[in-house]
């Protein structure tokens, strides 16, 4: 029963930190169909201006608030150099371009600071554990992973709302939908496209952040691996749904979570990829999405 709870919170937490990526993923892909592959490098940036803010200040709230700040203005920078000036090209250049900007964060990152050595954010409260007993079982969860899951309802909710009941998420839904239309309609496409990456990077950010703040450790590179996960999570959910990519995000999050309980650790990718697998095979379009017919 203690190993069951246990790998409950385990699956939350994890979850909850693929959800926040998986989102922003899904932000883009939905809005502004790219293979968009720098958000990795925007998550390990925006977690090391966290560790000096950290460093200086010793507030988890600044921290939290720069690496957000940081993910936005990053955003915006990655939205002008390798999508704007690609749209309307194949697909596949904005993959390049964004790959491109993604290695030359990361370089930069791993030849300026700590000689790309693992970096360690100092301890805060977010490391103290809490402990509960359950019969002989004692479970615990740590502040930092409340914190995660709680940020990832604020967030989630906003983004939710912003999407849907602003001006801003009308102009974005419209460019989804498409962007000549939006642009005969007199939508400003490059400014949307602007916000839509702003807003997937501010999210980010925040994930840079918390995954630091929760592992600890991190590297110039240490987001990649979540990175394609989520991509994995948008594409076995369903594209283009916020909703989707928070369920993709848990669902993917339990499963590693109850492969490394009861199974091996080094089976926990395994059980992940396979469970993705899986659902492709019997619903191509996703587990939530739509089989949209063609016309020939």
């Amino acid at each position: 029963m203690g190993l069951l709870i246990q790998s409950l919170i385990n699956g939350i937490s994890l979850g909850s930190s693929y959800a926040l990526v998986a989102v922003g993923f899904t932000l883009i892909f939905g809005v502004l169909r790219v293979v968009y592959l720098a958000h990795a490098a925007v998550i390990a940036a925006c977690a090391y201006v966290g560790f000096f803010v950290l460093r200086y200040t010793d507030s988890v709230a600044a921290t939290l608030l720069a690496g957000m700040i940081t993910g936005a203005i990053l955003g915006i920078i990655i939205e002008a150099v390798a999508i704007r000036t690609v749209r309307g090209q194949n697909h596949l250049i904005a993959m390049v371009t964004s790959i491109s900007v993604a290695v030359l964060i990361e370089e930069t990152l791993r030849l300026t600071v700590e000689g790309g050595q693992p970096i360690s954010y100092a301890r805060t409260f977010t490391s103290e554990l809490i402990r509960f007993h359950i019969g002989s079982a004692s479970p615990y969860f740590t502040i930092g992973q409340v914190l995660v899951v709680a940020m990832v309802i604020v967030l989630v909710l906003a983004l939710t709302f912003i999407v849907q009941r602003t001006w801003l998420g009308r102009s974005i839904r419209a460019v989804a939908d498409s962007e000549t239309v939006s642009s005969l309609l007199g939508v400003r496409v490059n400014t949307t496209s602007s916000m839509t990456v702003m807003l997937a990077s501010t999210l980010a950010g925040a994930a840079g952040v918390l995954l630091a703040l929760t592992i600890t450790v991190i590297d110039p590179r240490f987001a990649d691996l979540m990175q394609f996960k989520s991509i994995a999570i948008i594409l076995f959910v369903g594209m283009g749904s916020i909703p989707g990519a928070v369920v993709g995000g848990y669902m993917l999050g339990f499963v590693e979570a109850f492969a490394v309980s009861y199974f091996d650790p080094s089976y926990r990718d395994l059980f992940a990829y396979l469970m993705m697998i899986g659902i492709l095979m019997v619903r191509p379009q996703g587990l939530l999405g739509r089989h949209v017919a063609q016309r020939v």
